[in-house]
């Protein structure tokens, strides 16, 4: 036993020497040199779903425009003749007309995407597309029959022809108009006589035209 014991170690005191990899038979190393580090791992976080607006916040604009154009016209001084409301000037007539413009345009770009949204996921049968696409264009006559109406309770020189003694009447009068001119079939009674009123009716027919494009494709969709 105490030879045992005083067997010396076959490795130096300092442990034992480092092995020469390339002495080994067979050996590889476990990495090649064009290998490169994988980047730091990133928690994927959900993403933020796109935001899609419904039929009905697609129309608000259309009929808060309708509501927001008759309540100024209520507000309005009766004028008589081609005498204007001086009321707004302090506000800017070329500014309230242009604005009307804009949100006439706004609100009507809103309804067509309304359109759209409803044929690109139509499903038959062909009666389910009555009454949403019915109440689009609905909403964008009342839009711009509330238009007319209050740019000529401020601005009477904007249209020509008769059109009523009083707001009621009047406004009878511009939904005439509305609708003839959505149907592009003005019978010429009552005429725009400025930039203005051309403006506006020039946007009703444009969303009667994508209306007409809107249906061929749908029709040719089916037969396809």
């Amino acid at each position: 036993m105490d030879q045992n014991k005083t067997q010396l170690s076959p490795y130096p005191p300092y442990g034992p020497y480092p092995l020469n990899s390339n002495s080994i038979r067979g050996y590889k190393p476990s990495f090649s040199k064009n290998q490169t580090c994988a980047p730091p791992y990133l928690p994927i976080l959900p993403l933020k779903p796109p935001l899609k607006l419904g039929y009905w916040e697609l129309l608000s604009p259309a009929l808060l425009g309708t509501a927001g154009a008759l309540f100024l016209s209520l507000f309005s001084g009766e004028k008589s003749g081609e005498e204007e409301d001086d009321s707004i000037e302090p506000f800017g007539g070329s500014l309230f007309k242009l604005a009307l413009v804009g949100y006439g345009i706004g609100a009507t770009v809103a309804v067509a995407f309304a359109i759209s949204d409803i044929i690109s996921n139509f499903k038959p049968p062909c009666k389910n597309l009555v009454y949403p696409i019915g109440g689009a264009m609905v909403s964008v006559i009342l839009l711009f029959a509330s238009e007319y109406l209050v740019l000529y309770r401020y601005f009477p020189s904007s249209f020509k022809g008769y059109l009523g003694e009083n707001i009621v009447i009047q406004f009878i009068s511009f939904l005439y108009l509305s609708v003839t001119t959505l149907a592009t079939a003005d019978l010429g009674d009552i005429l725009p006589t400025n930039t203005t009123p051309r403006l506006l009716i020039a946007t009703e027919i444009a969303f009667n035209l994508f209306v007409l494009a809107a249906g061929i494709q749908l029709l040719l969709a089916q037969k396809g």
